[in-house]
């Protein structure tokens, strides 16, 4: 008798629980990071979301990543790049 296996292509993602984020009382003079998951206009999105929030308040600067692949999460070491370089992240999915 032969076997099949049947493969999951879906990456694994730890569904633990987190403690969410502090917000800030105001976005002048902070970072935003900007994470696309590599789907068609999610770089656009994320720079025009990014505009608005900066016609409003006095941004430090902003940080872009894109993690590849809408199929699967960043990895570890730019998530915690981010989280040292950021002191809020956006993340978006578009087509």
């Amino acid at each position: 008798m032969t076997s099949i296996y049947t493969l999951d292509p879906r990456d694994t993602a730890d569904m633990s629980p987190a403690a969410r984020a502090l917000r800030p009382a105001s976005l002048d003079g902070k970072t935003l990071g900007l994470l696309s998951n590599n789907k068609p206009h999610s770089e656009d999105l994320l720079r025009m979301v990014a505009g608005i929030i900066g016609e409003r308040y006095s941004l430090a600067g902003t940080v872009e990543y894109n993690k590849g692949g809408h199929q699967w999460p960043a990895e570890r070491s730019a998530l915690e790049d981010l989280a040292r370089r950021c002191d809020v992240m956006i993340h978006a999915t578009a087509e």
